[in-house]
């Protein structure tokens, strides 16, 4: 499901992240800390104006609780953001625990068909056929996969963007490209999107080819990336 244009309230932007692990040091996983957005702003060297919107967007999202009082604000972490703390917390595991991986693997996986639409366009074609030399398959193939072996070998992959654009009609955003082989046969390449509302444990690739018929694989058959 290839959606460029929307964004995802799990994965947290960096630049709001390093608020949320700040109050986590404060206040631990289960207590609470008290200060003011001055305070705040003066230990994090960014504007009280800002760390006000962010604690305001944090606490929308559910990732802080957050009680104003006279003398500044009572902060929390909720569920959401331990459960976010601790998924970074792995992906760092997995990032340090071993070398990059050279290949990982994944299971098809049936999509909505909407994928067609968005690789139909031109502008988006146009510049994936200069990447891959090619012109691309209308579809992407998805597949299954743990999330953290897809973050730790993408670090070893060259990080290609593709530049979002607009219509008449809307905003398409960016996305970026890692070029793979699958069972070390078929050339393609996993494709990002900058904003994207799809699973996290979900990939989806694209290709010249329609990858099914290519591989001559169904649903639920494991494909090797490489």
């Amino acid at each position: 499901m290839f959606k460029p244009f929307f964004g995802s309230m799990d994965n947290l932007a960096e630049k709001d992240f390093f608020l949320l692990l700040f109050i986590a040091k404060k206040a631990g996983l289960k207590n609470s800390f008290t200060a003011s957005t001055s305070d705040i702003a003066t230990n994090l060297n960014i504007s009280q104006q800002s760390v006000s919107r962010k604690l305001s967007f944090l606490a929308l999202e559910n990732f802080i609780e957050r009680k104003i009082i006279s003398s500044g604000n009572i902060i929390s972490l909720t569920e959401k953001g331990k459960n976010l703390l601790l998924k970074r917390k792995k992906e760092l595991e997995s990032i340090f625990s071993s070398e990059n991986k050279n290949e990982f693997s994944g299971t098809i996986q049936s999509g909505l068909g909407e994928g067609k639409y968005y690789i139909s366009l031109s502008g988006y074609q146009n510049q994936f056929k200069k990447i891959l030399n090619k012109k691309v398959f209308p579809g992407t193939l998805n597949l299954k996969i743990n999330e953290f072996e897809l973050q730790e070998f993408l670090l070893s992959k060259e990080k290609i963007l593709v530049n979002g654009f607009s219509n008449n009609q809307r905003s398409f955003g960016n996305a970026f490209l890692f070029k793979v082989r699958l069972n070390d046969s078929v050339n393609a390449a996993i494709i990002v999107p900058e904003r994207t509302n799809h699973p996290s444990d979900i990939v989806e690739i694209i290709s010249p080819y329609f990858l099914r018929k290519k591989l001559n694989a169904k649903d639920n058959d494991s494909i090797v990336i490489s």
